[in-house]
């Protein structure tokens, strides 16, 4: 006996025996995972936010100077990356011996990507790009949103110990300030 009213030979009779309308089936599955995704991204993806420099201070020597990209993080990352390059415009080399950042919720120490990034030497004229990482301890928002922060550069130079500053603040997104 047969279940089916005519038995099945090719894969295209299945719909018509089982009466089942697969257009419309996946049509309604397609929709509802596409719904399911954006939601999930909606829900999942913070706004993001922008962190710029406002100013620099080069301690005793302006001939030293600190320049810090915007930055666009997203609201709840706890670690800040900055792109951050000093340029020696004196006619005496320096090193860097450490960068930190310092915040009004704390201070907090370089952690370099690569390891024997510090201490490095500054030749007179030239410009280097610094190896940065700092992991806070509360979101990026909370560092940085309305507080300013400052970034210290420590250097050697004809053997004095000196700081090189430059601020940076955070607000609300702005991509149109690079």
């Amino acid at each position: 006996m047969w279940i089916f009213k005519f038995p099945i030979t090719t894969y295209r009779a299945l719909p018509q025996a089982c009466d089942i309308n697969w257009r419309h089936l996946m049509k309604r599955t397609a929709g509802t995972l596409y719904l399911i995704t954006v939601s999930l991204l909606l829900v999942a993806c913070d706004p993001g936010m922008t962190i710029r420099q406002i100013k620099a201070s080069n301690g005793t020597s302006a001939r030293i100077t600190l320049n810090v990209k915007t930055e666009h993080p997203l609201i709840g990352h706890t670690w800040y990356v900055p792109q951050v390059t000093v340029t020696n415009s004196s006619d005496s080399p320096f090193t860097i011996t450490s960068v930190e950042l310092v915040a009004k919720r704390g201070t907090y120490v370089n952690k370099p990507r690569r390891p024997g990034s510090y201490p490095l030497d500054v030749p007179p004229g030239k410009t280097e790009i610094l190896d940065i990482w700092f992991d806070l301890t509360d979101d990026v928002k909370e560092t940085f949103f309305r507080q300013p922060a400052e970034l210290r550069m420590h250097y050697k130079s004809r053997d004095q110990d000196e700081t090189a500053h430059a601020s940076v603040i955070g607000g609300p997104l702005d991509t149109s300030a690079r």
